[in-house]
């Protein structure tokens, strides 16, 4: 115990500026009263903070009887209303689901576990989905991909991972935002960005006001999936699913200091999920807590009883606290190249960052953990071809035949194809094409591209061999190694997907100079995720907890006392507009519509107001034209 302590206290995050005392004190709190059992003397239900607390947790307190599902429901749309587009204004999701209907959910799994019937251990539990997943209709959010050209399209049907987390008792709490087209639309697209759901932010990172204007600092949350990890990791869900394919799910983990999995390519059917390419990408999950992740991705990779036809297990991966016969290869640190070019942290925060690397590898090897280290990792360099990037041929063959799956699940859409989509971004500019991105590029190449199917084989079976065969294949058999660990910014990444191979987050410490988390990134052979998923749940019970941003109110607010509502007369004009002109969903074009209209009597509305009030009055709308000034898209 006197090691396990000596650990717990040298790999602390040092996060400056510190948590308040009071703060921490309320977690501990609430955690010795799970532990115990015990709750409010008078009976009454012990609250919880959305940032800190576990999916676990929150099943231990739905099964103690001390909270609903109902009440969780409503905790977390609270932190949404407070901190999505208002307050911090992170912009994790691009929508939420109707608070009537999704508190309906949750009152029927409360009438169920009331009955004795318990779906899974997330029975009650909410989640959050990125916005390239298809939900049906009746749960009242779009599968919009961030683009404008599929904003009030209708899905034929949930996409299969959706169904599988719906049977299974878990509450769909919104579709988060995301790099629009999963960052298919402009090379120099921000990660995070997209038309209709603005910058994504990072509620760990320092920002400050000056000369009357908002400036973030090293913001970017990273990667594709950002909305999901940011929605977790600013507590508006306990958990996410996200999709990856080449790290777009491992990175913005690590930022967010979170736990995530993209399973072995082909193990999570991908019906009715936008994808870039069917060679490389995979649903995954994210989750505050290694424990809760393993049951999240039970619920994602078991397929339920009606889709075969059978009972199923409820499990499959095991909780596993002790360390026991895994062999684990490290990389040698020093290749966290990623920081160091985009010119992220100055030499003492990477001293900090290698030192935080190191400590783990001594650790684990004075608790007699089979270490090897350093190991060395094959180059990225190994996956060009003749000085070529193999990735991006295969990406744009791939990506038509992935969009026309797509498009053919919905049930009514306004585009049809490639070219229809790049056309309606042509009709719409100042919505789709603003001045963070102002061109769709990539989607021109796509649309024009005429790579010969052999050049598509022949890359593909070059990133199969150099990542597989020659690369990690021979990795894990020349040192005999189970799993290889790399920095969280590392090309591990890039060869696992060049393989098809399993990955894994895992969230390690934080920046000093501002709260930055950064993790680890895991692979391992195919097929072998409970081997990554032994290695994160008794990383968890050894290591440290995970960084925690700073309560989310307690960071100035760019505006901390928003507009109240404006009166009915005024409501009234805005839904007649609304409903007799054309805005394509953008409350932010009808706001300036509305500005320019009142120039002269100085009255004016924010767009933010004007989607409140569209959004409370059953209309469907979005943020889009003119979210985030200036600074705002720092990468």
């Amino acid at each position: 115990m006197g090691m396990l302590k000596y650990i717990k206290n040298a790999l602390a995050p040092n996060i400056e500026p510190e948590l308040p005392p009071t703060y921490m004190e309320g977690v501990q709190k609430r955690k010795l009263s799970l532990a115990s059992g015990s709750f409010s003397s008078d009976g009454s239900i012990l609250d919880f903070d959305p940032l800190t607390v576990s999916a676990f947790e929150l099943s231990e307190m739905l099964d103690a009887q001390v909270i609903t599902s109902v009440e969780i429901v409503e905790a977390y749309l609270h932190q949404i209303e407070q901190h999505n587009r208002r307050g911090r204004q992170l912009r994790a999701l691009i929508s939420v689901a109707p608070k009537h209907e999704v508190l309906r959910i949750a009152k029927k799994l409360d009438d169920e576990r009331a009955r004795g019937k318990r779906r899974s251990p997330l029975h009650g539990i909410p989640v959050i989905v990125k916005d390239n997943i298809m939900t049906d209709a009746s749960l009242g959010m779009d599968t919009t991909v961030g683009s404008y050209a599929f904003v009030g399209c209708v899905p034929k049907r949930n996409a299969i991972v959706v169904d599988r987390l719906v049977r299974r008792g878990m509450i769909i709490m919104g579709k988060a935002n995301l790099t629009e087209f999963s960052g298919l639309k402009n090379p120099a697209m921000p990660p995070g960005w997209s038309a209709v759901g603005g910058q994504c932010q990072s509620p760990y990172v320092a920002r400050h006001i000056a000369k009357k204007k908002l400036h973030w600092e090293l913001s970017a949350p990273g990667g594709s999936s950002t909305g999901s990890a940011v929605g977790v990791a600013a507590g508006f869900s306990t958990l996410s699913v996200g999709t990856d394919t080449i790290g777009s799910l491992i990175t913005p983990a690590n930022r967010a200091a979170l736990y995530a999995l993209k399973p072995t390519i082909g193990e999570i059917p991908m019906d009715g999920i936008f994808t870039l390419s069917k060679t490389f990408d995979s649903a995954g999950g994210m989750a505050k807590s290694a424990k809760d992740l393993v049951a999240l991705m039970d619920a994602m990779m078991l397929p339920t009883s009606k889709e075969i036809g059978t009972r199923t297990p409820s499990t499959c991966f095991r909780i596993k606290e002790d360390w026991g016969n895994l062999r684990i290869g490290f990389t040698e640190p020093t290749i966290w190249r990623q920081w160091r070019k985009t010119g992220r942290i100055n030499v003492d925060a990477e001293r900090f960052m290698l030192q935080k690397y190191e400590m783990v590898v001594q650790s684990l090897i004075e608790m007699g953990v089979d270490i090897v280290y350093p190991v060395e990792l094959p180059p990225q360099a190994n996956l060009n071809l003749d000085g070529k990037n193999c990735f991006e041929p295969i990406v744009y063959h791939e990506f038509k035949e992935c969009l026309g799956d797509f498009i053919r699940q919905f049930k009514t859409t306004k585009v049809h194809s490639l070219a229809e989509i790049i056309n309606f971004n042509l009709e719409h500019p100042e919505l789709t094409l603003p001045p963070s991105c102002p061109n769709q590029n990539d989607l021109m190449a796509a649309l024009q591209s005429g790579i010969l199917k052999e050049q598509v084989t022949a890359a593909r079976q070059h990133l199969q061999t150099a990542g597989g065969r020659d690369g990690l294949d021979f990795l894990f058999h020349a040192q005999n190694i189970d799993i290889v660990v790399s920095p969280g910014d590392a090309a591990l990444s890039s060869l696992a997907a060049a393989a098809g191979y399993p990955t894994a987050a895992c969230p390690l410490s934080a920046l000093k100079l501002n709260g930055q988390p950064f993790g680890l990134t895991l692979a391992s052979p195919p097929h072998t995720e409970h081997l990554l998923l032994h290695f994160l749940t008794a990383f968890e019970a050894t290591f440290p907890p995970r960084a925690l941003p700073l309560p989310l109110s307690s960071v100035p607010l760019q505006d901390p006392n928003p507009e109240p509502l404006p009166d009915k007369p005024i409501v009234e004009l805005i839904l007649h507009e609304w409903d007799t002109r054309r805005f394509s969903c953008s409350a932010d074009a009808l706001a300036d519509w509305l500005n320019a209209r009142w120039r002269k009597s100085g009255y004016e509305l924010s767009a933010e107001t004007i989607c409140e009030v569209l959004r409370s009055n059953g209309r469907i709308a979005f943020r889009g034209l003119g979210d985030d000034a200036e600074g705002a898209f720092a990468r």
